[in-house]
């Protein structure tokens, strides 16, 4: 699954809580200055939801696996080794489903 989005709001604090906005709505916590990655607000990025691992990892910006257990209410949230994902969209996955996570 890949879904094109905007940054629409990103937090200073540490993790960044960044908000998505387009194809769906979703909001993401993950360490950017950590991780050495920079996202502004207004910034156009790609997120891509596979069950299997991509080889070609150097394309993104951020790339990561968690685990799928929460969906219902239009929503699915995604666990990212204690960070969160969530999607406001109820995606075609299991709980328990491992899904790697990239943003482009």
């Amino acid at each position: 699954m890949e879904f094109l989005l905007e940054v629409s709001d990103i937090t200073n604090d540490l993790p960044n809580v960044i908000k998505l906005s387009g194809e769906v709505n979703a909001t993401i916590e993950i360490p950017l200055e950590r991780l050495g990655v920079s996202l502004q607000k207004g910034d156009k990025v790609k997120l891509v939801i596979q069950r299997e691992k991509d080889q070609d990892m150097k394309k993104y910006k951020i790339y990561a696996w968690g685990i799928v257990y929460y969906i219902g209410d239009g929503i699915t949230r995604i666990s990212i080794g204690g960070l969160q994902l969530d999607i406001m969209k109820e995606l075609p996955l299991q709980i328990g489903d491992k899904v790697y996570i990239g943003i482009i």
